[in-house]
């Protein structure tokens, strides 16, 4: 005996869109595989690092980490990948004035691998790693009383030995204030950053 089974319109529709859907997805994917790691470097920042602006739509980055140097033990003209694991503990504010209703600024990490945006990333094409939109966790009216939360980062980058094996990553932090509320405002209190690093 044999099952038939009868799906409506909008049921063979919606079924199609879901394969649609898997194979873009799983097309974006960038799948690395049968690499071995070779490599840890740790990195921990008990430095405060606030980074502000106070003009409506403007823009600031201040470093939280600079040149940090991790090594690729390939031979010249090969390749390692980086897996940036990165978290802070974030205070985010903005200090408009008068009718705060709008939304809060956009805020984000920018990493840099040599100098450039993490090839894979995900980042944009300057290395910027948004991970808050909208979010205030400190009131501008109580500066004193500000919350850190915790915002953490994953990276992939791959990087090539030309002159040398020895490579740097920095890492910023930047607010916009998106809706021009009258500036952005975010304190990163304390980091930590693992790098692992694999070769083929």
């Amino acid at each position: 005996m044999s099952l038939t089974h009868q799906y409506s319109p909008l049921t063979r529709f919606a079924l199609a869109a879901a394969v649609t859907f898997a194979t873009t997805t799983m097309t974006a994917q960038t799948v690395i595989s049968n690499e071995t790691q070779v490599t840890t470097t740790f990195v921990v920042n008990k430095t405060d690092v606030t980074v502000k602006c106070g003009k409506p739509g403007c823009t600031a980055k201040t470093p939280m980490l600079k040149s940090i140097p991790v090594t690729c033990p390939a031979a010249m003209g090969q390749t390692c990948t980086f897996h940036i694991a990165f978290d802070a503990k974030v205070s985010l504010t903005f200090p408009c004035a008068g009718d705060c209703s709008g939304p809060s600024p956009t805020t984000s990490y920018q990493f840099l691998v040599d100098g450039l945006a993490p090839a894979i990333g995900p980042t944009d094409g300057q290395g910027n790693y948004q991970f808050a939109s909208n979010v205030e966790t400190a009131s501008h009216f109580s500066p004193f009383h500000f919350s850190r939360q915790s915002f953490a980062a994953s990276v992939i980058a791959t990087v090539t030995n030309t002159n040398s094996n020895n490579h740097t990553i920095d890492v910023n932090i930047r607010c916009h204030d998106t809706a021009t509320e009258g500036g952005c405002e975010a304190i990163a209190h304390w980091s930590t950053m693992r790098v692992d690093v694999f070769e083929p």
